[in-house]
Order: structure tokens, then sequence, then C-alpha cells
């Protein structure tokens, strides 16, 4: 008789070399299962999880099968289920056993304790959590609940635990958390001969006061000829609900050309990698010699955030100004990162300008375009090397440029060149990042 001892939660099934004569023939296949033991849940249903009669025979494959019947318990309340394989027999073709199920007590929620954060606090975690205090233990719910929680960049879940109670049936979930950066500072500098100096700047903290709140700032300037700042807000749960109050302030200013500020409001609602956000608000628009102004839009934004892939949406509809179209892309394979982005700003004959930055070239204004590129990084350590290559389609204009960076731990350097010009006409761009 072998003994085979299985639990979820009690480590790697280990298997007694009392049947390593087995492994040595490797003809056997699986004969006729026998369950016994107190099952509790359908036979019928263990019976699916049982490797077919046929089956080439090894301890893999039983492991694998057992493990399928433990999680089997595990998501209808029985997280502590045991199974043991006994009483092996064999002719010269297949092997019969015995599987014996002890499901143990069903187990109920009590508490979700969380261990190791130090900036969320519990009240805002457990409400990332699709977890309710009372209910029948499901280990298939925790690990889509532990997904949800990771979904937040600077939360991931080490470990957990379970704990029982001193009442029978009752069980404490422990969550053993590790925090990463809760906000960053980016900022930039960048020169040429014939462009001048541009800058940027840009905070984050995505876990204002440890409770999921987060808000950005940012200011972009190229000389005096454009400057944009933007502020924006979340504010999570609102209602009690998955949802998040979007707040966005944004003021542009295009020299010789145009003035606009703008506040939108609306609710942000995430699921699982894909974002969606709809807001509502007033815009403040004049043109140079014109007068103010003043008209509602609404703006709708989707976006889809999976490693290596990233997508982004934006149509933003203005009243009397047509719509603002933004589409954007960003694969990471490996070391290659290739980008592209489409934009059309303005769907009326009115010219709505908008600045858009060309590694190599003084910032562009424009309405419409297209933005391809590809960088292959070279890593030795905390130095990486990345060759890039850019090409733009700015109003029936093709631009290239190419160019070569070097990052040391958050300190990047970047020289790049336009395509038709002298390699002493590039542009220096210095970009530092922070985070905390």
């Amino acid at each position: 008789m072998l003994i085979i001892l299985f639990s979820i939660f009690q480590g790697e099934p280990q298997f007694n070399t009392g049947l390593s004569s087995l492994s040595k023939n490797n003809e056997l296949v699986f004969g006729e299962i026998y369950i016994t033991g107190k099952t509790i849940l359908s036979t019928k249903e263990i019976r699916k999880l049982l490797p077919a009669t046929g089956t080439q025979f090894n301890y893999s494959i039983l492991e694998k099968h057992i493990n399928l019947i433990l999680k089997f318990y595990s998501n209808r309340g029985f997280p502590f289920a045991v199974v043991k394989p006994l009483n092996f027999k064999s002719d010269s073709i297949s092997v019969t056993f015995e599987l014996q199920i002890n499901p143990g007590n069903i187990y109920r929620i009590k508490n979700i304790i969380f261990s190791g954060n130090k900036s969320a606090k519990d009240e805002f975690l457990f409400r990332k959590l699709n977890l309710e205090i009372g209910n029948i233990f499901n280990e298939e719910k925790i690990d889509l609940s532990i997904k949800k929680l990771e979904n937040l960049d600077y939360i991931d879940v080490d470990s957990f635990h379970l704990i029982k109670g001193e009442e029978e049936g009752i069980i404490s979930i422990l969550l053993f958390i590790k925090e990463g950066e809760i906000g960053n500072l980016t900022g930039g500098i960048s020169y040429s001969e014939e462009g001048g100096w541009s800058g940027k700047f840009n905070a984050l903290n995505k876990n204002l006061f440890g409770s999921g709140r987060s808000i950005k700032l940012g200011l972009f300037k190229e000389e005096s000829k454009y400057q944009e700042e933007n502020i924006e807000y979340f504010e999570p749960y609102i209602f009690s609900l998955p949802l998040s109050l979007k707040l966005n302030i944004q003021h542009t200013y295009i020299e010789d050309n145009s003035n606009k500020t703008s506040f939108s409001a609306g609710i942000f609602y995430p699921i699982s990698d894909l974002s969606l956000s709809f807001s509502s608000g007033i815009e403040n628009y004049s043109k140079m010699g014109e007068r103010n102004v003043v008209y509602p839009f609404i703006d709708l934004q989707l976006l889809y955030n999976s490693n290596p892939i990233r997508l982004y949406y934006r149509n933003k509809w203005n009243r009397e100004r047509g719509w603002i179209l933004e589409v954007s892309s960003s694969v990471l394979i490996y070391n290659l990162n290739m980008f592209g982005e489409y934009f059309i700003l303005s769907s009326n004959n009115e010219e709505l300008m908008f600045f858009k930055p060309i590694r190599g070239y003084p910032g562009v204004i424009s309405s419409e375009g297209l933005k391809l590129g590809i960088e292959f990084f070279v890593i030795f350590d905390k130095l990486i090397i990345y060759p890039l290559l850019e090409a733009y389609w700015i109003k029936d204009l093709w631009q290239y440029s190419y160019g070569l960076g070097i990052r040391v731990n958050k300190v990047s350097l970047e020289y790049a060149i336009p395509f038709s010009d002298s390699p002493i006409n590039g542009r220096v761009y210095i970009t530092f990042y922070g985070g905390s």
C-alpha cells in the first residue's frame, strides 16, 4: 500500500518511491480509478477531472489531475481537501488504483488581513478585491481578486495564506503586499541651434493619501512659441461603485496663433487591462485677431495596457469645431520598442493647431499627421544604449530623424538628427526619471 498526501495549501505533492518500479515501464496506461471517501460534491463531476482510461501513465499526469480535483474542491469552499491515491495494482498493460477523497469542512471568509502595505490603506485595498466577508471560500475568486489588485501598477501580492479560526468552518485570508513606486517625476530639456530650448516636466502621485486617489501635473514649453499646462485628478469609488471621478484642466498657448483653456469632468472605469473614460466639459478658445468662443465638448478615451502592448484611442467632439481624433500604439518585444501615433486634430476646414514635438526637429505646429518609430535597447548592467529612428507625416510633408540615446539609471542623454541635415545640426535631449 502506498499513501500520497495532497493538499493545495500544504506544499507541493511528493510521490513515494514505492512506485518507482512502475515508472520504468513506459508502456503502462491508466486503467480503472475507483473514487472512495465522503466526496460530498458530485462524483460525476470529479470523474471528468480524471485522466482518461488508456492515457499513458506517469506521475506528473497523475499529479496534474489530482491538483485539478483539489482546485475543484477549493473553488467550492473546501480549501483543505485531501486526496490519497491508494492500492496501486498493475498488469502488463494498465495501472488501477483507488482515489480516496476527504473534503474536510466547508469554510467561510471571516476576515481579509493585509501585511506589508505602507502607503495603501487596508480599506482601499479591500475595495479592490472581489471578495465579501461571510461568503463561502472560493480560490478562483481569490486569484481573480489578486489579479485585479495587481492591476494597480504599484501593488504586487507576494503571497497569501489561510488562517483557520477558533470556530470550525471560519477562515481568514492573509495577503502579503509589496508596494512599488506610487509617484514619479519626469523632466527634460532639449536644445538645437535652429529650434532653441524646450523643456517638459511631469509629476504623478498614483496613491494620494493611501486611498487610490491620483493627481498628475504637466508642463511643456518651447521657448515663447508654445506652452501647455495640464492638471488631472482621479477620485476612486464614487457612489461606492468601481468608478473614478476624472477632473481635467488644460491650457494651451501658441504664439501669434491661439489660446485655449478647457475644463472637463467625467467618469473613469477600469476593466482588467482595459480602461474607459467619458467626460464632458467647456472650452474657451481664441484665435489671434478674433473674439473668444466658448463651447461645450464631450471626450471619449479608451486605453488597453497589457505588457508588452499599449493601445490608446481618443475622440473629442467640440460643438462648432468638429472633432479631434487620436490613436496611438506601442509594442515592446524584448529589447525592441515599436510605436506609432495617428492624429487628426480638426475635422472641419478651420485650423485647430496643436504642437507635436519631433526628435531632431524643433516643435511642429500641426493639425493632422502620422508618427512611427523604433528603438532598440542594448543593455549593459545599468547602462542602456538605444539607437532610434522616427518618421513623421505632418500635413503632406514627411520628416525623418535618427539618433542615439544613452541611459544610466534614471537619466538619459539623446542626440537626434534630422535625416537630411548634417549631424552637427542635431538636437540634444536630457531627460531624468524619479520615483518614490
